[in-house]
């Protein structure tokens, strides 16, 4: 008996080839573009903040974005850093995972040692683990206020060595983290899906009221009513003296960075001994001052540049005002 031909349709029907690519279809419209975002940005942040921490080129790779059930997540041998994430309306935790092997080379590292690998992590190595997962979600805060239209706060909150099992549907990424002559390790995020969409739908809804809430013609007509300001008044005298300003175009000035400060009692000021450690009253997430004269001019984050310390703008005043901050 000889068996009739198969067209290359029913071939395909038999090993079910369409209907798989129906299903990746089906996955990726389950994904919010916004926390698409985010993920992204996040790696962003991962690999720049590694880089600044440990003077090592630092290759992180997002490799993952799905949405899976909570229980395909492994937990074995996990550290879990648990991050925060609020707006006005909604709020949602991030989990950060990676194996105990991984995390404790990251710590060692922060704690300025050649990345060595530890069976169990100490109270120091939750400690550095901390203070380094909060600079990467702090340069992450400050990536989305570029991103997201809304206020989004980021707190890391702790760190476990174990956790337990994810129940609902969650968004999974995945990172590969590349130590360069260390290691390399994975780093996973997991967050409910339902909190997620909620918590960066705002965006949206806000995008599509933007264009009544701006009414750009009748600005330009309040404005031209308006009589000039003091600061309209100085620009306008320092754009119609040039001359003047190059007089003084070749004078140094000091330019300080300020990290914080703090109003201490004299006796606890001379309790002060080796090792003690001073809060100032600025938070990790917020950029530091950058002071000429006295004044602040601008604002931004703390780099490394050629081993030394730098700063990299994150916001800066007009040139009037930095012209007129001058004066003292």
């Amino acid at each position: 008996m000889v068996a009739e031909e198969l067209s290359q349709d029913e071939i395909d029907s038999l090993f079910g080839d369409s209907g798989g690519n129906n299903g990746e279809e089906s996955e990726d419209s389950n994904i919010n573009e916004t926390v698409r975002k985010v993920f992204e940005l996040l790696n962003d942040s991962l690999e720049e903040v590694l880089k600044t921490a440990f003077s090592l080129e630092v290759v992180s790779k997002f490799t993952d974005l799905s949405v899976k059930k909570g229980e395909e997540i492994a937990l074995d041998n996990k550290v879990f850093i648990i991050v925060g994430l609020s707006s006005d309306k909604a709020s949602s935790e991030l989990y950060l995972i990676t194996d105990k092997r991984f995390a404790s080379i990251l710590s060692d590292l922060m704690l300025m040692g050649p990345g060595e690998a530890k069976e169990e992590l100490e109270p120091d190595d939750l400690d550095a683990l901390k203070e380094l997962f909060s600079q990467v979600f702090g340069n992450l805060s400050t990536a989305l206020k570029d991103t997201i239209p809304i206020p989004i706060t980021i707190e890391v909150k702790e760190i476990r060595g174990e956790a337990e099992q994810f129940s609902d549907t969650v968004y999974f990424a995945s990172y590969d983290v590349a130590l360069p002559n260390i290691e390399d390790g994975v780093v996973e995020a997991v967050g409910k899906k339902d909190e997620f969409d909620s918590l960066f739908a705002e965006e949206e809804e806000q995008k599509e009221e933007e264009p009544e809430e701006v009414p750009f013609k009748e600005v330009e007509e309040e404005s031209e009513s308006k009589p000039a300001s003091k600061t309209e008044k100085a620009a306008q005298q320092i754009k119609e003296a040039p001359k003047n300003l190059d007089l003084i175009m070749d004078i140094d000035l000091e330019v300080k960075i300020r990290i914080g400060e703090k109003y201490m009692l004299i006796k606890d000021i001379l309790d002060l001994k080796d090792g003690s450690i001073i809060e100032l009253d600025k938070s990790i997430e917020e950029p530091m001052d950058v002071l000429v004269n006295g004044k602040v001019v601008a604002k931004g984050v703390v780099v490394v540049v050629g081993g030394k310390f730098g700063i990299k703008l994150t916001h800066i005043e007009t040139r009037e005002e930095r012209i007129k901050s001058l004066g003292g």
